[in-house]
């Protein structure tokens, strides 16, 4: 993974922080750091990972859920999405599409531009750099992944001993397969891969493959045709079973 500048800009109120990074090919990343009222050395932190043409707010209201019951979140937007659409001080962004037939299509031309293998070096410089807040237990580091976000965040399960990770109508990633495959063998973490059964981009398939090469993964199919986040209000009460069963 390349090695990223950090650069730390705090914004708004006392418990909601906007944060960059710069990546080192020049990326400008934004995310939104949102403890609880309450905060303890020991509070624990959940990195929330948006799916392909969408942006961090996609999480903001299961993260307010989780603020709510002691949990700090990190609400992150991709390179190319959201705010992070700014490399080397020039707009690249990504094609915006989300009618479902055209996705594909869109994710690989936007790759191109992007580089979205590198997104997982991204995540590693936003922990990094929340790993310096001794308000956080790194040790409760949980991963939240939906669609692009969630195929992104499962190669670092070998870089950190996460607490427990749930991927969202997972996608798949040629440049990555190695890393995730070695991620997914080596890991103990916790994973709840979640998708519906008749997923217009074949994420069923997906969550079931890598939850049979995790040591410890779980795959959960609902009857449904949606993809991503739009599957949270069936699934919520499932995330909050999971989290609540590894605290």
């Amino acid at each position: 993974m390349k090695k990223i500048l950090l650069i730390l800009v705090f914004i708004s109120t006392l418990f909601a922080n906007e944060i960059t990074i710069t990546s080192d090919d020049g990326f400008k990343l934004y995310a939104w750091l949102n403890k609880p009222i309450s905060v303890k050395k020991s509070t624990p932190i959940i990195v929330f990972v948006h799916q392909f043409s969408s942006d961090h707010k996609t999480w903001s209201e299961l993260a307010k859920k989780f603020n709510v019951k002691g949990f700090a979140t990190l609400n992150v937007d991709l390179r190319g999405h959201g705010e992070s659409i700014y490399q080397n001080q020039k707009k690249n962004k990504i094609i915006v599409e989300h009618r479902m037939e055209y996705i594909k299509s869109a994710l690989v031309t936007s790759d191109k531009n992007i580089a979205f293998d590198q997104i997982p070096a991204d995540l590693i410089a936003w922990i990094e750099l929340i790993s310096e807040d001794g308000t956080l237990d790194m040790d409760q580091l949980y991963l939240f992944g939906s669609s692009l976000g969630g195929v992104s965040i499962l190669p670092l399960l070998s870089e950190y001993e996460v607490k427990g990770l749930v991927s969202i109508s997972a996608g798949k990633s040629k440049k990555l397969t190695q890393d995730i495959d070695m991620a997914l063998a080596m890991s103990m973490t916790k994973s709840l891969f979640i998708a519906s059964k008749n997923d217009p981009l074949g994420a069923a398939d997906n969550s079931i493959e890598y939850a049979n090469k995790s040591i410890s993964g779980t795959s959960l199919i609902i009857s449904d045709n949606g993809h991503g986040t739009v599957l949270l209000p069936k699934v919520e009460h499932y995330i909050f079973s999971f989290i609540d069963s590894i605290k």
